[in-house]
């Protein structure tokens, strides 16, 4: 009985192992199509957002970028030395392109 008991037990074990390799590697699989579909929605999002950068302004990158993160400051809050310096520490953090960081900064000295 305890044989029987113990046999089982193996190939439950063995079932179980197997069926979650499968479903990890269905996962795996699925994941690596949803990274290539979110690589190409990524540089669809990026080329948008170039062409944006044409048609919206310093006011509005300002707030919509920052806005993300932090509770907005005023233009006057800084001097137009530190805003430029603040927005290129920024740039990289917020996935800005230069010529938005130029936008927002220009915006910022501006309304200083």
């Amino acid at each position: 009985m305890k044989t029987l008991s113990s046999t089982k037990k193996w190939i439950m074990i063995a079932t179980s192992t197997g069926l979650g390799l499968i479903c990890v590697a269905a996962g795996c699989a699925s994941n690596s199509d949803a990274t290539r579909t979110s690589g190409a929605a990524s540089t669809q999002s990026t080329l948008a957002s170039a062409s944006d950068t044409t048609t919206r302004g310093g006011a509005e990158l300002w707030a919509d970028t920052c806005s993300r993160c932090h509770n907005i400051r005023p233009p006057e809050y800084y001097s137009d030395a530190q805003w430029a310096t603040i927005v290129h520490h920024m740039r990289i953090r917020a996935n800005l392109t230069g010529a938005e960081a130029r936008e927002i900064t220009k915006f910022l000295q501006a309304s200083n």
